[in-house]
């Protein structure tokens, strides 16, 4: 199946840092998941635990009301997209990470194309979600669009 590449807006993408935020998610009624795993709730809404004081997070329910003492958030700008299709055979291609190793629900950070990324790691069959720093957006999402229209292993 062709490789699409699909360009996502999440408006409510948040890094949460500082202590007790396992209680402030709580507070949503959403779970946290394990270290450097992810919970997804819709197509674009999930969490991701990047560590024992950091979130990233993109839901509707998160509001900066709801911080308390020692936690602080900021907005993230990440250009967001998708592949879909057999998007593990142009990894293979821009990307030394050997995601035979990755398991559905894995947060992983990889360099891809030469751009640090992060990456929400779907159930078979279903489409990834990647994110990088906006500075990169541009050559990043060209580059891939490149090897997926020219490469003669992906065509």
């Amino acid at each position: 199946m062709k490789i699409q590449l699909t360009k996502h807006s999440l408006p409510n993408l948040t890094v949460l840092r500082g202590k007790n935020l396992p209680q402030l998610i709580a507070k949503l009624e959403i779970a946290n998941p394990e270290l450097f795993k992810y919970e997804l709730f819709n197509k674009e809404e999930f969490i991701a635990n990047l560590g024992q004081e950091e979130i990233l997070i993109n839901h509707s329910k998160f509001s900066y009301d709801q911080l308390e003492l020692q936690q602080y958030a900021f907005q993230r700008g990440d250009v967001v997209i998708t592949l879909s299709g057999d998007w593990r055979n142009l990894m293979s291609e821009v990307c030394v990470f050997d995601f035979r190793q990755a398991k559905p629900g894995d947060f992983v950070m990889v360099l891809m194309a030469g751009v640090g990324v992060w990456m929400l790691i779907p159930e078979e069959g279903e489409p990834v979600t990647i994110g990088c720093d906006p500075t990169y957006g541009q050559y990043f999402i060209e580059t891939l669009e490149k090897q997926i229209e020219t490469s003669p292993f992906l065509n």
